[in-house]
């Protein structure tokens, strides 16, 4: 059981994607192979997370359309673009 107390005590360092997609590019960029295929389930997860927002988008709200835009550039603003 949490309380509140430890959930002040609690700091949440686990990467956004945008992120985890710096660190898997540079693991890719440095010939680091042995990383790349220990990551291979979390890009295969990445890819069909988006395949799936993709294939939901046209359904959204116009704020969750929002927030999707917001996200994306955010996300892709950290990985330098």
């Amino acid at each position: 059981m949490t309380t509140d107390m430890t959930k002040a005590r609690t700091i949440n360092i686990t990467p956004t994607w945008g992120e985890w997609g710096n660190v898997y590019r540079r693991f890719a960029e440095s010939g680091e192979r042995k990383a790349i295929v220990a990551l291979r389930e979390d890009f295969a997860r990445a890819m069909a997370s988006t395949q799936a927002l993709q294939s939901i988008l046209h359904t959204l709200t116009d704020e969750q359309q929002t927030i999707v835009s917001r996200t994306m550039t955010d996300e892709l603003s950290k990985q330098g673009f």
